[in-house]
């Protein structure tokens, strides 16, 4: 009887200790997936994020290009005016490129999956290191462009 006892309380803890364990499971489970639900929407601003300097960027790159073909319209224009907007030229190019090399990077090192990318930024990357192949050599800054862009046009 005693026996019958110890094995009956013996068996009913150890369900006991089951039940709470498939609890805990359950529990971490559902901390989980809202763990990675939270990273989803957390990569989703990245990329926004990312998306958002590039297209400022961009537009600044556009808007100082465009004025420098208004200028060359004019041709009353003083050296020092020109030297200021190549100036200018330099630094929204440079900033544009660099946002874009960030994407790249990410891209490069799998934080972003690069088949959301590739069909809307393959041409972008082509067309900037065609159109400005100077920045573009052996020793260029934008390692990460030309490795995506290299790595893209093979696909």
């Amino acid at each position: 009887m005693i026996t019958y006892n110890i094995d009956l309380s013996t068996s009913f803890i150890s369900l006991l200790g089951f039940c709470i364990a498939i609890t805990q499971l359950y529990n971490l489970n559902k901390q989980f997936k809202i763990s990675v639900e939270n990273q989803r929407r957390d990569s989703l601003k990245i990329v926004l994020e990312i998306e958002s300097q590039m297209a400022s960027r961009k537009v600044e790159f556009d808007k100082i290009a465009r004025e420098i073909k208004e200028y060359n319209l004019n041709k009353d224009i003083s050296e020092e005016k020109v030297n200021i907007l190549i100036e200018y030229f330099d630094t929204a190019k440079e900033n544009y490129f660099n946002s874009i090399d960030r994407l790249c990077y990410c891209i490069n090192k799998n934080y972003l999956d690069d088949r959301d990318w590739k069909v809307e930024y393959r041409n972008v990357l082509k067309d900037l290191v065609t159109n400005y192949e100077d920045d573009f050599n052996a020793a260029t800054p934008y390692r990460n462009i030309k490795k995506i862009n290299e790595k893209w046009q093979d696909e």
